[in-house]
């Protein structure tokens, strides 16, 4: 039987559409230089190989002191036809370190001027987003265990070799004297309805639901959390230890020493270990003023705060010290 599909129904499901849109999104709203971001990793039969990442950009924020803010944009895309669900499982930011509203963005601000992220901010952005774990892509009689599971490992691997290439520029200040401080945002744009289902909902509720609006709710766009595997944190490790010479490898130690009372070896390790765990999904037709939204946030000043004197041991335990 003849396939009823015509040249557009291959043209939108090559992607290229949807890449072509969200780079013309971006430009609206003021970034410039948006390419693919490409990088090089062994495939899983290790053959080094060259990936990439479908939209990267940046854009450059300056406050009154002239310390520079990078907000760099990891963007994949996936094009879905007509009536595709991404289903995700509930979750919620907590006060455990890993999984709160302040480890919620990846920024390097350790090798840079007088100021730093202010992360309690972040709460703000957190407000605005609903947070989930696993997800599953679901057809009308099918579904795919693999495709935003494929989606999240193309940015983290993007990001992690993007870190990278920051932490070169600031550590050989290759930038200026000051070095700005980078943020790295991984987005996911899609064009399959979103749809997170509710906490409290059991299996029970499932069975008995007819629709899936019984059981949950549709969004313009959500963060997923999904923490590093071995594998990926290996990978970092061995990047880091690589790419960086020993004298970048012992300025990184000797400046985190003297800011945050440690050295290169547990900044590589909690990096490769932790990050990056979120990742914003967001509906196509919603791109726009989400991300229009997501700018005014980084434009804001009160994103940075003056970097504090680290607390010695000494201060350290007397804070923590129980009272008799």
């Amino acid at each position: 039987m003849k396939s009823k599909k015509t040249w557009k129904d291959y043209f939108l499901s090559s992607g290229l559409p949807l890449e072509q849109s969200v780079t013309k999104t971006l430009e609206i709203l003021g970034m410039e230089g948006l390419t693919e971001f490409k990088y090089e990793r062994n495939n899983e039969v290790g053959i080094l190989t060259v990936f990439s990442v479908d939209v990267y950009g940046s854009q450059i924020y300056h406050d009154a002191l002239k310390q520079q803010l990078w907000l760099d944009i990891i963007c994949e895309c996936k094009y879905r036809h007509d009536n595709v669900r991404w289903i995700f499982t509930p979750h919620n930011f907590g006060r455990w370190p890993l999984a709160s509203a302040n480890s919620m963005l990846i920024h390097l601000d350790q090798m840079t001027g007088p100021k730093v992220i202010d992360t309690s901010q972040y709460s703000r952005l957190a407000e605005k987003f609903r947070l989930c774990k696993k997800g599953i892509e679901i057809y009308e009689n099918d579904l795919n265990n693999k495709t935003i599971e494929q989606s999240i490992n193309q940015l983290r691997y993007g990001v992690i070799n993007k870190v990278l290439d920051s932490l070169l520029h600031q550590v050989d200040k290759l930038l200026g004297p000051i070095s700005p401080i980078f943020v790295i945002l991984p987005i996911i744009v899609t064009t399959a309805e979103l749809w997170r289902i509710n906490d409290d909902v059991t299996i029970k509720d499932i069975r008995e639901a007819e629709e899936i609006e019984k059981v949950g709710g549709k969004l313009n766009s959500l963060i997923m959390y999904e923490p590093p595997d071995n594998q990926y944190t290996r990978y970092s490790i061995e990047l880091f230890d690589r790419e960086l010479t020993e004298r970048q490898k012992m300025k990184i130690d000797k400046r985190l020493e003297k800011i945050e009372n440690h050295g290169y070896e547990l900044f590589k390790n909690v990096i490769s270990s932790q990050q990056p765990s979120f990742f914003f999904v967001i509906n196509y037709e919603h791109f726009p003023e989400i991300m229009g939204e997501l700018l005014a946030f980084f434009g804001d000043t009160k994103l940075m705060k003056k970097r504090e004197r680290p607390k010695s041991i000494e201060e350290i335990l007397k804070e923590t010290k129980i009272p008799e």
